[in-house]
């Protein structure tokens, strides 16, 4: 059979089309994400400060991305159902998750029985607060500022007596890194909840707390009747100027903070992560909703989704080094 030069061309186009048309009907599906409503997953009950943050991020994101995006809260465990939820889904951007330290970064170095690999089962996107704590003291304690504590906790050892809200929680590892730092031995009391813990605190029944909420600290520090000694992040925050870090007060290079970071499950696609990421630095970059956060001790802190990865490399290593030495299991 003889082709003429416009069957020839005919045909060319034919195979390029059935070449390339995989190629571009993948483009076309990334493009066009998304197509249908997101679940975000919130691993703790509603109106909690990790669902204050993902609802403010899912209404922004939705605005950005032209669909509805739905807080699912995925409680218990301690934060490892919800977490386990988003480890399981499906890599199609449609179901995503705001996760904290304590399941990814911490819980590998505590627990026997993950439900989940935090190296391997995620997706990390970007980082969306850190969570700086404090180290507090109650009204009768025998020092008002932090370099105070430090010598008298030297000169009385084992006599300070500080609260968490249980063995390998945020407030017991901090203190414990920060005993390690400034050579000061000290008595773990744990409580079942924070309440109990500042209820004693304020009555002068122990000696320190290792808050991780600072909305609840500014309250009671606004009314004198806490001291409020070190922050222990690396920076100041704004809510309280002119209270000094660990690091200034002369442990430079200590920095123990919270955070709570936007994952999809492993697999998420490069161009879907990009435009997860471009919302959620769109949502946190809005001054009304950075002063909000901040006001409730907060600090927003988006980048790269290469950064948020060396990021949790580096908390890995924090906290592994914060157990070490504990000889603390949870099963």
């Amino acid at each position: 059979m003889k082709l003429t030069t416009r069957g020839i061309r005919t045909s060319a186009i034919v195979a390029l089309a059935i070449a390339f048309g995989p190629l571009c009907g993948h483009a076309l599906a990334q493009d066009t994400y998304p197509s249908r409503p997101i679940t975000l997953v919130v691993p703790f009950p509603a109106g909690g400060v990790t669902d204050v943050v993902a609802r403010e991020l899912a209404h922004r994101m939705a605005t950005a991305l032209g669909q509805p995006v739905v807080v699912d809260n995925r409680a218990g465990a301690g934060g490892n159902i919800g977490t386990q939820a988003v480890a399981r889904a499906a890599p199609d951007g449609y179901t995503l998750g705001v996760l904290t330290v304590s399941a990814l970064s911490i819980g590998p170095h505590l627990s026997r029985k993950l439900p989940f690999d935090p190296a391997r089962d995620f997706t990390p996107i970007t980082n969306l607060v850190n969570t700086p704590g404090a180290v507090i003291a109650g009204p009768g304690a025998p020092f008002n500022t932090f370099a105070e504590f430090v010598r008298y906790a030297k000169a009385n050892p084992g006599k300070v007596t500080y609260a968490s809200v249980g063995p390998g929680s945020i407030p017991h590892l901090s203190a414990e890194i920060l005993a390690k730092a400034t050579r000061v031995d000290m008595v773990h009391v744990p409580y079942k909840g924070a309440a109990p813990a500042m209820q004693d605190l304020l009555a002068n029944h122990i000696d320190l707390s290792f808050e991780t909420s600072l909305a609840t600290t500014m309250t009671y520090h606004a009314n004198k009747r806490i001291k409020v000694l070190a922050i222990t992040g690396p920076s100041r925050v704004s809510v309280l100027p002119d209270v000094p870090t660990v690091a200034e007060s002369g442990y430079p290079g200590f920095g123990v903070q919270g955070w709570f970071g936007f994952f999809g499950p492993r697999g998420l696609s490069p161009a879907n992560v990009e435009k997860l990421n471009k919302a959620a630095a769109q949502a946190f970059a809005d001054p009304a909703l950075r002063q909000r956060l901040e006001q409730l001790g907060m600090q927003p802190d988006t980048g790269s989704a290469q950064q948020f990865r060396q990021f949790l490399a580096q908390q890995d290593k924090v906290w592994a080094e914060a157990v070490k030495g504990l000889h603390l299991v949870l099963e």
